[in-house]
């Protein structure tokens, strides 16, 4: 700056002086001490009021706490933040839950069974009817026969048969002899390994009715339903003439128990059970012409619930021997011509029998055994067969 420069401001501070020093006045010592004294006060006071604040809040706390006479109050529930509102800080880790110490249940295993998977299994199967050629145990099951006491797959069917809500496998199994054979029905599992197990055997057939079994289902309620009918076809016997049936099977826990259906088989219509009985035969000396005649004893018994409309009774003896006298009239077709000695009659109902003294002439003076046999007889449309052989006839002598 220079020197003209600070003349002009010296100048201006001079005036300035002149002009406001008269009217201002310092406020002196005493007005400082009336300033600190008033500050003090205020801090004091302050203070005092935070102190009892302090004591208040936790004393009222208290005393609410102590006049409380219901239920504690219920939390307040945390909240947890959106994503949008959580942009300054991350989410907390999830909670891992505690493992749980109670074993969990195994679920049921799968037992739905294929036609291919069951014929490359060994099965262990239940017992059979009693028969040599067909044995329990493991066994290979087959698609088609090949030779004596192979087990067939006659049919497999699917359903929940034990109600734990899985499927299990129904098979229709034939244990084949000759054109016969005995079969049984089985439900078939898996166990925990996935092996395929035998669950029970529902129904098998019996030497006598049911004597075949023909075809088994499942319903939506669990229950297997098989089809039999009381006597096997094979042997000159049709399964048209066999009755037939359906019986309803359920799981008990331990076995399949029948629960529907009837339990037996009525007397077949197209089935009678003769029997025939013969005494012995003495002939008398020859006549002139060397002729010797006698006489049999014959009765002939139905034993079965069914009539036989028409009996035959054929007497089986030497060469040479013919009938001879009036008792062959009792015969439908009389006298037999020369030739087998046959005699045919009937009805012959339910229980009944007939007896007959047939006379007899023969030129043939040889000794032997002959035989009394008895056969029903019947028509397509009607056949009538006599399954029991064992007493169809009896042997008897003549000399």
């Amino acid at each position: 700056m220079t020197e003209p420069d600070d003349i002009l401001v010296g100048g201006e501070f001079a005036e300035f002086r002149a002009a406001y020093v008269p009217v201002v006045h310092p406020a002196g010592t005493a007005a400082v001490r009336r300033t600190v004294r008033r500050r003090r006060r205020r801090t004091t006071v302050v203070t005092a009021a935070a102190v009892v604040l302090a004591v208040a809040v936790p004393v009222g706390a208290s005393g609410a706490l102590h006049r409380r006479t219901g239920p504690p109050p219920t939390p307040a529930q945390t909240v947890t933040p959106s994503p949008s509102e959580t942009t300054s800080s991350p989410p907390p880790p999830p909670t891992t839950p505690a493992p749980s110490t109670a074993s969990p249940s195994r679920a049921a295993p799968d037992g739905r069974i294929s036609r291919s998977q069951l014929l490359a299994a060994r099965v262990d199967l239940p017992a059979w009817t009693p028969d040599p050629d067909c044995a329990a145990g493991p066994t290979r099951i087959a698609a088609t026969y090949r030779k004596e006491g192979d087990v067939l797959l006659e049919e497999i069917v699917h359903g929940d048969v034990d109600g734990d809500g899985t499927v299990e496998t129904v098979a229709l199994l034939r244990c084949q002899i000759f054109q016969h054979g005995p079969s049984q029905v089985v439900a078939l599992d898996r166990d925990a390994d996935g092996r395929i197990v035998v669950l029970g055997q529902v129904a098998r057939s019996a030497k006598t009715a049911p004597e075949w079994l023909l075809d088994t289902q499942v319903t939506d309620h669990g229950t297997i339903r098989v089809e039999m009918a009381d006597i096997a076809p094979g042997g000159g016997w049709s399964l048209d003439w066999s009755q037939r049936q359906w019986r309803g099977y359920r799981w008990t826990g331990k076995r399949f128990d029948q629960v529907d259906g009837p339990t037996s088989f009525g007397p077949n219509p197209h089935l009678a059970d003769l029997t025939v009985s013969a005494g012995d035969v003495t002939w008398s000396a020859p006549d002139a012409d060397g002729t010797r005649t006698g006489t049999i004893s014959v009765r002939v018994r139905n034993l079965s619930a069914v009539p036989a409309d028409l009996v035959q009774l054929h007497l089986r003896m030497q060469v040479g021997t013919v009938a001879d006298g009036d008792a062959w009239s009792a015969c439908r077709d009389g006298a037999p011509p020369k030739g087998p000695i046959i005699c045919r009659f009937g009805p012959l109902g339910p229980g009944a029998e007939r007896t007959f003294r047939f006379g007899l002439r023969n030129t043939n003076s040889a000794s032997g055994t002959g035989i009394a046999e008895v056969t029903p007889v019947g028509t397509d449309a009607d056949p009538l067969m006599d399954p029991n052989h064992e007493n169809d006839e009896d042997r008897y002598t003549y000399r």
